[in-house]
């Protein structure tokens, strides 16, 4: 059984999720956001083991260097957002709505098809759209769904952003549409919602 905390963090109100599972010592944290006291503190002396991106926008990841410094996690992104990571324009970093300053020096391992990781085995679901390398974080044995911003409450991710794309986030909802319903998904911002609840509000 899973363990899912989530932290909400900074001016744009991103969910940061720190994973762990029942019997395993360590956790993983997903999209580490613009409030680095509070994860530390949600952390509560755990072992990190890595740090896991549903893409590279800023407000995702501005928590990352110092977490990285401190505990030596390693960081996982799309291969198609490694770019994104250290550059501003790219990962739409803007200083009036941060805490913290622009990530430098990121070094990322890119995902493979899956990843396994303090005992959890993630499926890794490319859903561009948002951004070109933006996944989904699928634990499929615990029925549970890291949706970042590709899939909302009542909502999907802006699509007019560099690199974004209104047809490639279409055909990432259908991919998620086709899970079981009853997944539980854990989005980018805003609550939890599922699967059957989010795929009947769409015509696709």
């Amino acid at each position: 059984m899973l363990n899912i905390e989530t932290v909400v963090c900074g001016a744009l109100e991103e969910n940061a999720y720190i994973v762990s599972k029942k019997g395993e010592a360590g956790a993983f944290l997903i999209d580490p956001g613009d409030d680095y006291a509070s994860l530390v503190r949600a952390l509560a002396g755990r072992s990190l083991e890595a740090i896991c991106l549903t893409h590279a926008h800023y407000d995702h990841m501005l928590s990352a260097p110092g977490l990285i410094a401190d505990t030596g996690a390693k960081l996982y992104v799309s291969a198609r957002d490694i770019p994104a990571l250290n550059d501003a324009r790219l990962n739409l970093y803007n200083p009036a709505w941060s805490r913290l300053p622009a990530p430098q020096g990121l070094k990322a391992l890119a995902y493979g098809e899956t990843l396994e990781v303090c005992g959890v085995q993630l499926e890794i679901l490319p859903t561009p759209g948002h951004t070109p390398g933006g996944v989904c974080l699928y634990a499929r044995d615990e029925g549970v769904l890291f949706s970042g911003d590709t899939l909302f409450c009542a909502g999907y991710g802006r699509v007019d952003f560099p690199g974004s794309s209104a047809a490639d986030m279409r055909a990432s909802l259908l991919r998620l549409f086709a899970l079981p319903g009853e997944t539980r998904v854990f989005p980018g911002h805003g609550g939890e919602t599922t699967i059957a609840r989010e795929r009947a509000r769409y015509q696709l």
